[in-house]
Formats: structure tokens, sequence, C-alpha cells
């Protein structure tokens, strides 16, 4: 009983090399001939198509800049995290303000100084101008002494004591006269000097008062709900981090408004031509790549501009707008599959590119019956292109046989 499990399991092993070379080559070429026998030449519709890299872009949204203030250059202190959501009034970049602080400690001594300037002077003003007030009121007094001595007539005194009567109300008119005068001129003196300090105290007031809203200007804050996105560096291409040195007027954050993105592509100037403003579009992007959104170039720049990573390496700018805008899926700067529709041609005739041997000297079309057919070919695509003159419609084609260049003779 237990030899005949033994020995059908010996039959088994003797026939496997007979089976597995029944198997192999043979399977092979049918394969192949069933692949040969789907290459002809035949007509159909066809569309070039045009793939781009590019990245989602908002057309609107709002900018964060960096202040005016009297320091031309800031640091970045702190920063929210990109792409995170922020409500209206939250901070979102702030600077370093310890010089600001520093100077608005310094303004605020100088204030304090010049206010005690201020009631020093105005203290000396109503002192001296009590006292000045005082010698009028005596060299009035004594004004209308030396009146009443000179009243006296000429006949009833000595003509030396009327004499020196006279000559002493002149020199209490001349008396009053200088206190008078004293009294106006330093009283125009004065109150300018306090004018003076009134004026050094509002200058530190109003400098105080500068620096304390370019202290609260270091602090952006978001002007309404929205997500955040950091701004780049303007020299090195990546995005702002804390410690980074900018200037004023340069924007550091922009919160994008979702419903407005456009896409962004760049063309290699090797292709420059091969697409035009206002052609169909398919755009995947790499998060999502199931789901396809249409839209429509618009915009292509006339001038190339140089490519980061190789100054040999020139791109033209495009800009594509979009059908519709999916706020739930879409985000600024995510990464976009760009496919260009070409004009269609219909009922053209066209030649499959893996029957097509470009080796020797131009485009030949491998015959299924053996050897090769020139062919003129119009624009390609990665599967197949049009042939303007060449093998006639129907003719069968094949692939070029293992181990060659493709270039059958």
């Amino acid at each position: 009983m237990r030899s005949r499990p033994f020995a059908a399991a010996c039959l088994l092993l003797a026939c496997l090399p007979a089976l597995a070379g029944c198997s192999g080559p043979g399977a092979r070429a049918e394969s192949g001939r069933e692949g040969e026998a789907g290459l002809s030449v035949h007509r159909g519709s066809f569309r070039q198509r045009q793939i781009l890299s590019g990245e989602l872009a908002a057309e609107r949204g709002d900018n964060l800049v960096v202040p005016r203030t009297n320091a031309f250059q800031l640091t970045v202190r702190w920063m929210a995290e990109d792409g995170t959501m922020v409500k209206a009034g939250d901070p979102v970049i702030s600077f370093d303000n310890s010089s600001f602080a520093s100077d608005l400690e310094e303004k605020r001594l100088s204030a304090s100084q010049a206010g005690s300037d201020l009631a020093t002077a105005e203290a000396q003003l109503k002192t001296s101008d009590s006292e000045r007030r005082f010698n009028v009121a005596k060299a009035r007094s004594e004004l209308e002494k030396a009146k009443l001595a000179a009243a006296v007539p000429k006949d009833l005194l000595p003509l030396r004591e009327y004499q020196e009567r006279q000559l002493a109300l002149q020199r209490a008119e001349s008396e009053l006269a200088k206190a008078e005068e004293v009294l106006a001129t330093e009283a125009k003196v004065s109150s300018t000097g306090v004018q003076i300090q009134k004026i050094t105290l509002d200058k530190s007031r109003r400098e105080i008062r500068t620096a304390e809203e370019a202290i609260e200007a270091l602090d952006l804050k978001a002007p309404r709900d929205g997500m955040v996105l950091i701004g780049k560096h303007p020299f090195e291409g990546r995005k702002l981090q804390v410690g980074d040195s900018v200037w004023a007027g340069m924007t550091v954050a922009t919160l994008p408004e979702l419903a407005s993105m456009v896409v962004q592509a760049n063309l290699s100037d090797v292709d420059d031509g091969r697409i035009t403003p206002g052609m169909a579009v398919l755009c995947t992007l790499d998060a999502y790549p199931t789901v396809t959104y249409r839209g429509r170039v618009v915009e292509i720049s006339p001038v190339a501009r140089e490519s980061r990573r190789s100054p040999l390496l020139r791109y033209f700018p495009v800009r594509i707008a979009l059908e519709r805008s999916d706020s739930r899926r879409m985000r600024p700067g995510m990464s976009v599959r760009v496919e260009v529709m070409g004009p269609e041609i219909r009922n053209a005739l066209l030649v499959p590119r893996a029957a097509l041997d470009f080796a020797n000297g131009g485009p030949r079309a491998l015959l299924a019956a053996g050897g090769t057919a020139p062919v003129r070919l119009g624009p390609c695509s990665a599967e197949a292109c049009v042939v303007e003159s060449g093998p006639a419609e129907g003719t069968r084609l094949r692939r070029p046989q293992e181990g060659q260049d493709g270039s059958a003779g």
C-alpha cells in the first residue's frame, strides 16, 4: 500500500522537465504573436498631450508685510507653523523688539526729564515775573512821589532843591521805563524758554507713542480667519525661519483665499511653442491621484527664467485657471501633474510607436512580414504618431525582435 504513492510521485517528477519545456519558449512566442497581431497602421483620433509639473497657488489673499519702523532690518522672533488655521486677531509673526524696548525706556526717561525741566522753567517764570512786576510797581510808586515833590512851585523852594526835585522826577520816570522794559523783555525770554521746554516734552511724548506703536506693529496678526502660508526667503528659495532677517515692506506671510486657486506650472525652454493660451488642461493633485480637475492655459510668460537647480536649465512660467476650486482638498503649494491637451485630429492615420525604428537615419516602420518601410511622421504622443506618408492603412506591424535595437533591415 505504501509503494503506490511513492511510485506516483516518481512518475510526476519524471514528467516535470517535459512539461517545463512545453510551457517555456513556445508559450512566450505565442504570446508575442498575440501582441504583434494588434500592431497595425490604423485610423483614429489623435490628441497630443504635453505633461508639465506645477503647484497650486492662490490668486488672491491677504499679505502680511514687515512694518516700516525706524529700523530698516528686523529679525523674526516667532512665527506660526506653516499651513495652520488661525482666527482673526491671532498672532502670526513676531519680530524682535529688544532694541525698540530699550529705546522706548530711554525716551520715557527723556520725557520725564523734559517734564521736570518744564516744571522748573514755569516755576522760575512765575518767580521772576513776580519780582519784575514788583520792581515796576515800586518804580511807579517812586515816580508818583517824585511827581508830587516836583509839583511844588519854583518860587516856594530854593533853586537848588527845586532842581534836585526835577532831576529826581526824571530819574523816577527813567527807572519806571527801565523796569517796564525789563518786565516785557524778560517775560518774552522766559516765556520762550517755557515754550521750548513744552515743545521738547511734546516731542518726547510723540516719540514714546511712535515707539509704542512700532512695538505693537512688530506683532503681525491675522486680519481674518484662514490658513497661514509662511513666505519664502528672497535669496535662498526656502521658507522663512525664526532668526531670519527681513526688510521693511517684505511679504512674510499670506492668508490665501482657498476659493481662488490657480496652477503655476513650468514649461521647459526646449518645449517652447508646444502650448498656447486657451488650451484645455487636465490637472491631477499628487495627493489625490484619482481626482482630476479641468482648466485652461491663460498665460505663458514671454521670457524664460533661470532654474534654481542649474543655470543651464530655463523655463517659461505658465498660469492655468481651473474651472472649479476645491477648498476641501486644495492647498497652496500642493504639487500638480498638468496635462495640456493639444488640438484633436480626427480620422488621423496612426502608427504605434512600439513598431517604429528611429535608430537608422530617420523613422521606419517595422513590417510584420519582415523588413522596414520609411515613414514620415507628424505629431507624436507616447503611444502613437500621425503618419503623413508611408505604409497604408491596415499594414500589419511588429515590435523589434529581442536582442536587436529596433533597426531590423
